[in-house]
């Protein structure tokens, strides 16, 4: 009998053993510099490789596959830009950690990689988007690339190479976390890019901007690699350029980089003004017949960048920036007759502006990791801008010169700019916060009608915490941030102290479908323009003032959006509610015979921005086709005065991919804004293009508005006093053909550099300009 119970008591134990359910566990990391990798497809497999289970890793790169029967496996890891790994986990009888698995980065688009159409990972703060092998080598830099995903909100104009959101704000581009330039981004080759980050609704760390692109690349080890991206309009049709080149060579712990673009505009405009002045006595009208005026501009920026670093302890990094700007024919100049209601002879007026500027920067970056998963990050930038600008302003009545005005601006501003930010990942969130300050002076000496000495100094300082918590389906964020800012001219000084709190909330409906609100109060400093009590006469009739009593504003900004993408239908939609308290708008007056245009501290400005964007992909990412109508309201509180508008308009975009031939088309009605009492009519242009990639190159053939003959902008102001109307056209931005040319070209293995995460500059030269708006 005791036997008996002794085999049974055995037969028991060995049952268990063999049925138990354990769990398998481990994390993903990059070979070179043991950084975390996330979103990483993990395959649990037989020794047959009978699929068992599948994981993806988390913002740690952890993973976990619970309840798994005992026995012998094999985990495969994959990751596009990565060669796939396979680790063997044998006689598995216990919960078992396989500690760090290393992926190392590939040169070539894996081919054992699927990515499937749900290439849109939806994380609590960001957009985590990895473009298929398809669209890659349907592109031929990081801003066709961009083009290419047709991301929702992403305005990409091929006209003057900007990136920005609907109502114009300027996107933020970073690279591996680094703040860059257009330039830079353009330099990208497509088949270095792992992914791309869209934080379409940024927090504090990036101090709210409208929105962050973020394109995580390879980091090359050894070698280097040299690319340029040239795209023009021959000669004998327009002076048109975007042309940019970059250079990078590494040696073990070292990077050294230079790039450059240049820029060149040489275009055709013809201004049509309708002005009405009304008068304490009567009401005047004035008419004016523009005549085709040049528009001249060359830009060049360049950049020598050094980068050291030690993977997983320190970066440090230099760079040493230049930009230049010759413009001898701004884009406010005009030619033309002006005829008035008094059928007083008609004026010859010619206005002319010319602008200069030097901007030598130098910037210093050091960033250090800690232990316990901390970070700290160093940023010093100093700038100095040097800067010239002139206006000659003329009437003519007959051959008799009625109106002679002349102004000649000369400034030097100096600038620095410190930051640090510390960040801590926690088990279910991350704590972090920062301090910047920005000091700057200013002098500016202005020469002709008017001659006078300015000296400015501007401080702004801005310190935050933040803290992110996640819990289940929901993320939290909640941030406190406190910012002063203060100016001075002579004896006249302001100050102020602004809070600025933070809340978002985001719930992940699904993997496919996710809800997000973020509301925040913000605040900002006048322009250094504003803040002087100079007077630039604009005409016969109108002066601009200055205004050194300029108050910090008030920005409140309540936003929701939500999304949905399964297989080839994907549908966004976004809406914010902004308020500025306190706005610095124009404000007209009549003293002494003359329309005074200055800036003031008004009301309140009101803004709804909504826009819905639908996608759908019929064949794979071989076609994307998406279309986004949008609206936006504004309500304009001066102080004298209440304007509103409302504004309609849809933008649609077309992309087809074969190998590596490509089409694209984009469409885009008038985006108008709303300001103060003015409104802007906004461009309307299409685009086609078509093009070839190859490995190493590319060539492209582009129209831009093959089926318009004309490009135009404009204007319409409100008020009370001085009303006017404004068309702005050229023919040289109809049915125009463009060519684009790439070359991208590596040489020996490269060193996995890493990029910091901060780039600081300041552009702002802080002088008045007395043209015409």
């Amino acid at each position: 009998m005791k036997r008996l119970l002794t085999l049974l008591t055995l037969f028991a134990i060995i049952t268990s053993i063999s049925t138990a359910q354990i769990k398998i566990s481990g994390t993903i990391v990059d070979t070179d510099t043991h950084d975390a990798l996330e979103f990483v497809n993990i395959a649990l497999l037989k020794q047959d490789s009978t699929f068992v289970a599948g994981a993806s890793s988390d913002t740690k790169g952890l993973f976990a596959f619970n309840d798994i029967p005992t026995g012998n496996y094999i985990l495969s890891a994959a990751f596009v830009g990565y060669r796939k790994a396979y680790i063997p986990v044998n006689d598995v009888n216990k919960n078992t950690d396989i500690g760090s698995i290393p992926l190392e980065a590939s040169d070539v688009a894996l081919k054992d990689v699927t990515v499937t159409a749900n290439a849109v990972i939806q994380k609590a703060d960001r957009k985590i988007i990895v473009p298929s092998d398809a669209q890659i080598k349907a592109s031929n830099s990081g801003v066709t690339l961009l083009r290419n995903l047709q991301l929702s909100r992403i305005i990409i104009n091929p006209i003057n190479n900007t990136v920005t959101v609907p109502g114009g704000d300027a996107v933020q581009l970073r690279i591996n976390g680094v703040e860059v330039t257009i330039a830079e981004v353009v330099a990208l080759q497509p088949a270095d890019i792992i992914r791309i980050e869209y934080h379409d609704d940024p927090g504090m760390r990036y101090n709210n901007a409208a929105a962050v692109i973020d394109y995580i690349t390879r980091r090359r080890e050894s070698g280097g690699n040299v690319s340029a991206n040239l795209a023009n309009v021959p000669p004998s049709i327009m002076g048109w350029g975007e042309n940019f080149a970059s250079a990078k060579v590494n040696n073990k712990k070292s990077e050294f980089g230079v790039n450059a673009y240049w820029s060149r505009r040489g275009i055709d405009w013809t201004r049509e003004n309708q002005e009405t002045f009304v008068l304490p006595d009567k009401t005047l009208q004035r008419i004016e017949e523009g005549q085709p005026t040049k528009f001249n501009d060359d830009r060049l920026n360049m950049a020598l960048n050094y980068n050291l670093n030690e993977p997983d302890k320190y970066l440090f990094n230099a760079a040493l920036r230049y930009n230049y700007q010759k413009t001898p024919n701004q884009f406010s100049d005009r030619n033309g007759i002006i005829r008035s209601s008094d059928n007083s002879t008609p004026l010859t007026i010619s206005d002319h502006s010319t602008w200069d500027n030097n901007t030598p920067s130098l910037d210093l970056y050091y960033q250090r990791n800690l232990k316990n998963d901390q970070l700290v990050i160093f940023n010093a930038v100093g700038t100095y801008i040097d800067s010239k600008s002139t206006r000659r302003y003329e009437e003519h009545r007959d051959d008799d010169l009625t109106t002679d005005i002349f102004s000649s601006v000369t400034g030097d501003k100096y600038s620095f700019i410190m930051e640090g930010i510390y960040e801590k990942k926690l088990e279910t969130g991350k704590l972090s916060g920062g301090i910047k300050h920005t000091q700057s002076y200013t002098s500016n000496i202005y020469d002709g009608n008017v001659s006078t000495n300015i000296g400015l100094n501007f401080a702004e300082t801005y310190g935050y915490g933040e803290f992110q918590w996640r819990k289940n389906k929901f993320n939290y964020t909640f941030g406190l941030g406190v910012m002063r800012s203060y100016n001075s001219q002579g004896d006249s000084k302001n100050e102020k102290y602004i809070f600025r709190p933070t809340l978002r909330v985001a719930y992940n409906i699904n993997d496919n479908a996710y809800i997000r609100y973020n509301g925040y109060i913000s605040g900002y400093s006048p322009s250094l323009s504003d803040l002087n009590n100079v007077e630039q006469e604009i005409d016969s009739l109108q002066i601009r003032r200055g205004n050194p009593n300029l108050q910090t504003v008030w920005f409140y900004s309540n936003t929701l959006n939500a999304g949905f993408n399964k297989g080839i239908f994907g549908a966004e939609f976004y809406m914010r509610y902004s308020y500025d308290h306190k706005p610095i708008m124009e404000q007209i007056t009549f003293e002494d015979g003359k329309f005074v245009r200055s800036n003031v501290n008004h009301k309140g400005f009101h803004r709804i921005n909504m826009e819905t964007t639908f996608k759908l992909k019929p064949w794979k990412d071989y076609i994307t086709f998406s279309i986004s109508p949008g609206l936006n309201r504004f309500i304009s509180l001066g102080n004298d005065y209440t304007h509103t508008y409302t504004n309609l308009r849809v933008r649609t975009s077309l992309t087809a991919n074969y190998k590596r031939w490509m089409l694209n088309f984009e469409l885009m009605t008038r985006w108008n804004n709303y300001w103060a009492e003015t409104q802007e009519i906004g461009e309307r242009f299409h685009v086609l293009m078509a093009g070839y990639n190859a490995e190493k190159w590319s060539v492209a053939v582009g129209m831009f508005n093959p089926f318009a003959k004309d490009y135009t902008q404009g204007s319409k102001n409100y008020s009370r006093l001085a009303p006017n109307v404004s068309n702005v056209y050229t023919g040289n931005l109809g049915q125009i053909l463009m060519v684009n040319f790439t070359l991208n070209l590596n040489f020996g293995r490269q060193y996995k550099a890493a990029n910091k995460r901060l780039n600081n500059d300041d552009t702002d030269a802080g002088i008045m300009s007395g043209t015409k708006k």
